[in-house]
């Protein structure tokens, strides 16, 4: 087989890589878009105190309603293709200022006074959390309530939500 018989992933979908082109600016104008639109909505319950909606489940509003608008198009080039996931953009780009947004609003005293017990509940709650839940979800396998996982995945599983769960009560209670 010949250079001249392999064809690229483009060719094969029936796409030229002007298409493709115009396919990620296209995708990239809509992410823009909605993450505009997520902070205009912040800004909009925030001012008319509307608290019963947090701004975290607007914006998860908001790309529930542009992907299941995806998953019913049909256009000649797929709207899915337009919103490609690059875990590079999302590690360098998007990851570290949600990261450092709570260091950076948080205020000094109130965090260093209580140190000791926030750092506490922060490893010893979360290592005894992901054994738990590791295990949970291990004997949930074992009796076939759920799918079943080696010991090992079920404590990675275990380590993964443990470590989310309290970020996201802590961004609900805030």
């Amino acid at each position: 087989m010949g250079i001249e018989d392999e064809i690229s992933p483009a060719d094969a979908r029936g796409s030229t890589p002007g298409q493709d082109q115009q396919a990620a600016g296209v995708g990239i104008l809509l992410q823009i878009m909605m993450l505009v639109l997520s902070f205009v909505l912040g800004h909009v319950l925030r001012r008319h105190k509307f608290y019963y909606l947090p701004e975290a489940s607007a914006s998860l509003l908001i790309g529930l309603i542009v992907g299941g608008l995806a998953n019913i198009s049909n256009t000649e080039t797929s709207i899915r293709t337009w919103f490609n996931f690059h875990e590079e953009f999302f590690f360098l780009f998007l990851l570290p200022p949600i990261i450092f947004q709570s260091g950076f609003s948080l205020s000094p005293k109130p965090f260093f006074s209580n140190f000791g017990a926030i750092v506490t509940f922060a490893i010893l709650g979360t290592f005894i959390s992901s054994i738990v839940t590791g295990l949970l979800v291990y004997l949930g396998g074992m009796m076939y309530l759920m799918y079943r996982l080696p010991f090992v995945e079920c404590l990675m599983f275990g380590a993964l939500i443990s470590a989310t769960d309290p970020v996201t009560v802590l961004s609900i209670f805030q």
